[in-house]
């Protein structure tokens, strides 16, 4: 039996094969749409658990179908492939993607794990029965970015790392996130200004801060205040507690 039911939205059949290979050595199933027409008449009779879909289909641009397709298939785990043209800016499908609620971008050409996580993510959301929240963790300090995420994943997030404003707000691979914990005080761009720029780059997003303040010179108090200044929506002081992240996580994803 199969793990699950793939939808490839690809008008070449070369690379749809390749893909729709990759996906049943992974023991899934999987059908082809040639045109956005052909996806739609698809999602009316089948409920794929993992969507691919290519940014050029012959004429048609599939980003500014990107959320009708997200409506038609809500608990889907949705993939973008691009190929980053100059015809195709990869910062403009990045951003596309994420205010589609896209889970995942995808660069051709993608190697076969870069695929395996994709549909790990889809076994895993199938297996909640739900489409799992999104949790983007930013930390300089790797300890604290572990922990941090270990206690989302435990607690039914799917969740992302990063170790810097730059590599979050970079990463083809962060597309749609539900949720952003971040540290105040970090090497670069840090917490506050990043915290301005995330409220541009992903709608609707909740913004956690945390920080332990900046030695004798900015209290954990003061630091946090002045990331809900920024546009952070909650703060936490750490060290933290597992209970307190999850039930500060809980009343922000409810308001």
């Amino acid at each position: 039996m199969a793990e699950g039911l793939a939808l490839i939205i690809e008008d070449s059949m070369t690379q749809a094969n390749i893909v729709g290979r990759m996906l049943q050595d992974e023991d899934w199933d999987f059908v082809v749409a040639r045109s956005l027409a052909e996806c739609h008449e698809v999602l009316m009779h089948q409920r794929p658990n993992l969507i691919f879909v290519d940014v050029f289909l012959g004429e048609e641009n599939s980003l500014e179908h990107l959320t009708q397709i997200r409506e038609r298939a809500l608990d889907a785990t949705i993939a973008v492939m691009t190929a980053g043209s100059r015809k195709e800016s990869i910062d403009e499908t990045l951003k596309l993607a994420r205010n589609s609620k896209v889970d995942f971008v995808l660069r051709k050409p993608f190697s076969r794990p870069q695929l395996r996580s994709i549909v790990e993510s889809a076994q895993a959301d199938a297996a909640e029965g739900r489409r799992r929240k999104h949790a983007l963790v930013i930390d300089d300090s790797h300890t604290v970015a572990t922990l941090t995420a270990q206690i989302l994943t435990d607690n039914g997030y799917r969740v992302s790392i990063a170790h810097s404003m730059e590599e979050a707000l970079d990463n083809t691979d962060i597309a749609h996130v539900d949720l952003i914990v971040t540290d105040v005080f970090m090497p670069g761009m840090g917490g506050l200004q990043g915290i301005r720029v995330i409220k541009s780059t992903w709608d609707n997003v909740r913004i956690l801060a945390m920080s332990a303040g900046l030695a004798s010179r900015v209290s954990s108090d003061r630091a946090t205040s002045a990331a809900v200044a920024a546009g952070a929506d909650a703060e936490i002081q750490k060290p933290f507690k597992p209970v307190e992240l999850i039930n500060t996580a809980i009343h922000l994803m409810a308001s």
